[in-house]
């Protein structure tokens, strides 16, 4: 079993990306994962992070959260993103436009995509309300 060696709440604002990266880099640090892979994580965590809260649907009355762990086996980085701002998931239809002029793509898409290709494991579920995105970097 997986057991976490970073555990956070952040609160469901932008403004709070910016102390999450800071953890996540002496995370990396303590650890000695290399810069791309902290780079590659705090990137995929803005990402999801951000999309978590614009595309969200908290319920009145419920407090959002929005939970990460990270943790280090067996030469592989794992991420968990929680949230419970109902239903999304990033796996469905994110296919974007990466072929027609720019000018004529929809907007939108590309930070999922990148978050995905960038992961060596990209999953997704939903279980009695909360969101679970789990991504998994390899470090051999």
């Amino acid at each position: 079993m997986i057991t976490s060696d970073f555990h956070v709440q952040v609160a469901a604002r932008v403004s709070e990306l910016r102390d999450l990266a800071a953890m996540v880099e002496t995370f990396g640090e303590t650890h000695d994962l290399p810069h791309r892979t902290i780079f590659i994580i705090n990137l995929a965590l803005d990402e999801l992070v951000t999309n978590t809260l614009v595309h969200g649907s908290f319920q009145e009355g419920i407090e959002p959260k929005i939970v990460i762990d990270l943790s280090i086996r067996e030469n592989r980085v794992r991420v968990v993103v929680e949230s419970n701002g109902g239903r999304f998931d990033p796996t469905e239809d994110t296919e974007p436009d990466l072929t027609s002029e720019l000018e004529t793509r929809a907007i939108g898409g590309l930070g999922i995509h990148l978050v995905k290709t960038q992961a060596d494991k990209f999953s997704y579920e939903f279980d009695n309300g909360i969101n679970r995105l789990t991504l998994e970097y390899n470090l051999t």
